[in-house]
């Protein structure tokens, strides 16, 4: 009996759910997260540089290097990669406590990245313990006045984050472990270091955004003119398609280049809604939500980017339907001169019959003299010139009219019925 075979993406597919996730970490512990971005051209350059950084090869897109106190972890997604670095090492924690653990990581002593291609987009370090900061090292730290705190994962921390760059080039956030189980804690730095990450990411289509709005006031004002051009006849229509044309090819142009950033933008923004849905987060007195905070400041980019998406739709819609008008105008114009042209071949072809019914008249007279003459030459030298010969070529004319007429018509409408 043949058993049954296991589908070729069963356990590809299970795997997945386990992917890019951090190794189960407790407090205290330090991490600091890059965010860089690379280049298409670069692919190749980033490729071979992390294989040079381990024995051990990367696997879709990922190299973790785990030590009992330490770890590195490198992985590559669309437009950028991550860089990560983490420590528990307790002496180390000690010694920066009165910094919160900040600045334990340090970039300079982050030994993957030094000559790694790309650029450094975003930068964060999060500090986690288990006694709760006390107000003057939390003050030295971050801004506490601009601060952003809230308790997460349903009260089991809180943090605190000012999202200010410091004097290191990196974020701050300071978690305080107040009971976090399992892997809860790698979870949360895990939505912490995405929110980050997207939030900033999502950013790049704002400022493009901003620059095809401008273009679009002109772009609008340029299709009211062609539109009004259109409606009242003020130009030809070979000068409004060119127009037409032109408009039509600059904004799809500027769909081609910022369609795939405003795209990428929506769907970072997404990310960023879902995982601050996973943080729980609950309100502290005195304090934004981090959840709150984003969307005072995250919202309103978003909406200029699906604002210019918006209006890029539109003015492209509006140029395909006056696309569709002047077309229909075009067509009508040449059915109207289709009509003239065959108005007029029905002219001339009525012309040539009535031409061809008088040329018909003459030829009956024509083949009637000839035959005439004819018959004279024959019998004029046998009954010469006597009044009875005259009389009777008087009659063989008629007679001779009438064959004639009869044949010519005999002949037309054989030619009529061919």
């Amino acid at each position: 009996m043949t058993s049954i075979t296991d589908h070729p993406l069963r356990q590809s597919l299970s795997d997945l759910m386990h992917e890019r996730a951090l190794p189960v970490l407790t407090a205290p512990v330090a991490v600091r997260s890059w965010v860089v971005l690379v280049d298409d051209v670069e692919r190749a350059a980033e490729a071979a540089w992390v294989e040079g950084l381990s024995e051990a090869a990367p696997e879709d897109g990922r190299l973790a290097q785990i030590e009992a106190e330490s770890g590195r972890i490198w992985e590559r997604h669309g437009e950028f990669s991550t860089w990560l670095g983490y420590t528990t090492d307790a002496a180390a924690l000690t010694t920066a406590s009165e910094r919160l653990g900040f600045g334990v990581i340090r970039g300079e002593d982050f030994a993957w990245l030094e000559g790694a291609p790309g650029r450094v987009f975003r930068s964060v370090e999060i500090s986690v313990m288990t006694e709760a900061p006390d107000a003057t090292r939390l003050g030295a730290c971050l801004a506490l006045a601009t601060c952003v705190s809230c308790e997460v994962f349903d009260g089991r921390a809180r943090l605190w984050t000012d999202f200010r760059s410091h004097d290191n080039g990196a974020g701050r956030i300071f978690i305080h472990d107040r009971g976090l189980q399992n892997d809860e804690l790698s979870r949360l730095l895990q939505t912490l270091i995405e929110i980050g990450h997207y939030r900033k990411l999502a950013l790049l289509g704002f400022g493009e955004a901003r620059a095809v709005l401008g273009w679009l006031k002109g772009a609008e004002r340029t299709l009211v003119d062609i539109t009004r051009q259109l409606n009242e006849g003020r130009a030809s229509q070979e000068v409004i398609y060119e127009r037409l044309t032109a408009l039509s090819s600059d904004v799809e142009q500027r769909v081609n280049e910022v369609g795939f950033r405003l795209g990428a933008t929506e769907a970072y923004a997404r990310l960023v809604e879902d995982r601050l849905t996973s943080l729980r987060e609950r309100r502290v007195e005195g304090f934004s939500t981090m959840g709150e905070f984003i969307e005072r400041r995250l919202q309103p980019a978003m909406r200029t980017c699906e604002a210019a998406s918006a209006r890029l739709a539109d003015i492209s819609g509006r140029i395909g339907r006056i696309g569709d008008l002047l077309r229909a105008r075009v067509s009508i114009s040449l059915e109207t001169q289709n009509q003239l042209l065959l108005q007029n071949m029905n002219a001339r072809a009525e012309l040539q019959v009535k031409l061809s019914e008088l040329v018909e008249g003459l030829s009956v007279f024509a083949l009637s003299y000839y035959i005439i003459n004819l018959i004279k030459y024959v019998l004029e030298p046998l009954v010469g010139h006597s009044p009875a010969a005259t009389a009777g070529y008087s009659v063989g004319v008629i007679i001779v009219l009438l064959a004639a007429w009869l044949f010519i018509r005999r002949r037309k409408r054989r030619l009529k019925d061919v």
